[in-house]
């Protein structure tokens, strides 16, 4: 049903997109993202609209819709600007999303200056200790590796993975910066065996953490994962991430 009053229901609309991912339902989430970008831009709710584009982006650079992801991100950073959220923790999360974004079309090097807006953002909020700190870490990590400054990227990843630990929540996205520094460390080294393998190691031990939860988020892990594990020789490791993530899924 339609919004009657001035502004969206952000809880709601963020409620209905979980559910679909939860369910790995990306047909409903396209649905889900294109009802409320109508019905925001409808009530000319520009606050609901950006927190509605904001997901749409990470929505459509998951499912490889290059013009909609940037179009998307580019009136959300716009959206930022206009409402004055530059200096703010929710403007960072655009500027991460944006970031992530250009750096997975391939336009690594812009994305940059918006890796740096972020971080800036939590340090001013006393926010450096934070998951929500990491992942711009993480990212800019990733952006590094691929414009080959690999001992930036090395930095980063490993900033990010301390910041993790000491936050204790989020053992599945360690896991994921030790997998990324185990294909920078043999990127830059091809002989540098020891070194991959004890970092697998160790990803393999996050992945399996008893604190990390077992619910959709994990499933995207365990896939985003196991391509790696198949990429070092670990076959068996990367079919039984598969078939967790199946699980969860409530796929055959």
């Amino acid at each position: 049903m339609s919004e009657t009053r001035g502004t969206i229901d952000r809880t709601r609309f963020i409620d209905r997109l979980d559910g679909c991912f939860a369910r790995n339902d990306m047909k409903a989430a396209r649905e889900c993202l294109e009802f409320w970008e109508g019905e925001a831009r409808r009530l000319g709710d520009e606050r609901g609209l950006l927190t509605v584009l904001n997901e749409a982006v990470g929505f459509y650079r998951r499912t490889q819709k290059k013009s909609r992801a940037l179009a998307a991100m580019e009136e959300c950073v716009s959206l930022v600007e206009r409402l004055g959220l530059g200096e703010t923790l929710s403007g960072a999360t655009v500027f991460i999303n944006a970031a992530t974004t250009l750096s997975f079309f391939g336009r690594e090097a812009d994305s940059l200056p918006l890796y740096q807006r972020a971080e800036a953002c939590y340090q001013a909020a006393g926010k450096a200790d934070t998951y929500e700190y990491a992942a711009p870490l993480n990212n800019r990590a990733a952006a590094y590796n691929a414009l080959k400054r690999y001992d930036e990227a090395e930095a980063s990843w490993r900033q990010a993975v301390e910041v993790l630990r000491a936050e204790g929540r989020h053992d599945g996205e360690i896991a994921i910066s030790l997998v990324m520094l185990a294909h920078l460390t043999f990127d830059r080294d091809d002989t540098a065996y020891p070194q991959v393998e004890a970092l697998l190691d160790q990803a393999w031990e996050y992945i399996n953490s008893p604190r990390q939860p077992r619910d959709g988020n994990y499933a995207y892990i365990l896939r985003k994962c196991a391509p790696s594990f198949d990429y070092f020789q670990r076959p068996e490791a990367a079919q039984a991430l598969r078939e967790v993530a199946k699980e969860i899924y409530g796929q055959p």
